[in-house]
């Protein structure tokens, strides 16, 4: 549906994307993720015709649109701060670029209208200026105003990051809920890896305008390519080389102690010490902990590291400040790097599916 093929954006002597490739399919909600200047909002900007090529061409459903000007390639665009006219009522807004094209008053009344209901906007909410409406409702004002125009990709720029925690967590839903029901292709950008983790079919990780992985979230959470995607992606412990080779030791085979090893901190497990358990236990000191209402994070000392761990509030035993405990690794959960790709943490039957970690 959408291809970039080997793209260059130079500004002035600046590269932000530097031979960028990348596909995405028809009807996909797909999400670039990454830290800030990282290029995500380059490779969007350039999809949408606001940011010249110095090199490569970008396909929309097998048209070549890379010289095209913005109008003309039927992507409808959503950004940060919604772009609305504070001048004009809402059915303006949604109407503004129907105007643009000429379309007569019935056909674009028929069509505001027609959006409206589809995206929960009502004719008294149309009436009303974008000021008079909640953050929630100008997000359906402006993803309306996009969609009007019947583009054939949607491209959305941090549409939440202006909303508070707790509004942007409901509109995630509503937000993949629309993508879903209109079944247009769409490209999402974002720095929140919450965000892009719970809406996305797939993801590309981005850092200094390269691709480092592109997966479906939980190919890119539990296999993270490379040791970027790893700690810029969900929370990691970063295991010593020593408490590696004690792994080693208690039978684990197919580690290097040589490589950079993490686990994620919700795959340590803290147990009473000598508690059955399928895995490896090493024993621990809980230096403190975090409540986090349906969590706690332990802050924890072993003989090689100080780590981290989540437990549920309301799993039954909680371990006080200064108790001693047993920490169980899954060594099938371990991500190695040694400078290049993902390596395999653990060779053995377990691991027999394939999957690299």
């Amino acid at each position: 549906m959408i291809t970039f093929d080997d793209v260059t954006v130079r500004f002035d002597s600046f590269t932000a994307l530097p031979g960028f490739s990348l596909q995405v399919e028809e009807g996909e909600f797909f999400t670039l993720l990454g830290p800030s200047g990282c290029g995500k909002s380059t490779a969007l900007r350039a999809l949408a015709g606001f940011v010249d090529l110095s090199a490569g061409d970008i396909h929309v459903a097998g048209r070549k649109i890379t010289h095209l000007p913005s109008g003309k390639r039927e992507v409808g665009m959503v950004f940060q701060n919604y772009a609305l006219f504070p001048g004009m009522n809402v059915r303006e807004n949604i109407a503004f670029g129907l105007r643009v094209q000429k379309l007569s008053r019935a056909e674009t009344d028929r069509r505001v209208n027609e959006i409206a209901e589809r995206v929960d906007l009502s004719q008294q909410q149309l009436g009303k200026q974008v000021s008079e409406l909640s953050g929630g409702q100008q997000q359906r004002v402006a993803i309306a105003r996009a969609l009007v125009l019947h583009p054939k990709v949607l491209l959305l720029d941090e549409p939440l990051s202006n909303l508070d925690a707790k509004l942007r967590r409901q509109l995630r839903g509503q937000l993949k809920q629309l993508q879903g029901q209109f079944g247009i292709t769409t490209v999402y950008v974002t720095h929140d890896q919450d965000e892009a983790l719970s809406m996305s079919d797939r993801i590309a990780v981005l850092d200094q305008g390269r691709i480092e992985q592109v997966g479906t979230p939980q190919e890119v959470y539990d296999r993270s390519a490379t040791e970027f995607v790893c700690t810029f992606v969900g929370e990691v412990n970063r295991l010593s080389p020593a408490l590696v080779g004690t792994f080693a030791t208690a039978g684990a085979s197919g580690l290097d102690s040589g490589a950079t090893t993490y686990v994620r901190i919700e795959k340590v497990k803290v147990i009473r010490p000598g508690a059955a358990h399928s895995g490896i236990a090493v024993p621990a000191t809980v230096d403190s902990h975090t409540y986090h209402g349906m969590h706690n994070v332990y802050h924890l000392r072993t003989e090689h590291d100080r780590l981290r761990a989540v437990a549920t509030v309301h799993g039954g035993w909680q371990p006080r400040d200064g108790e001693r405990v047993d920490l169980v690794f899954d060594p099938d959960s371990l991500l190695q790097y040694s400078g290049g790709p993902a390596v395999p943490a653990v060779q053995d039957v377990a691991s027999a599916a394939g999957a690299t970690r």
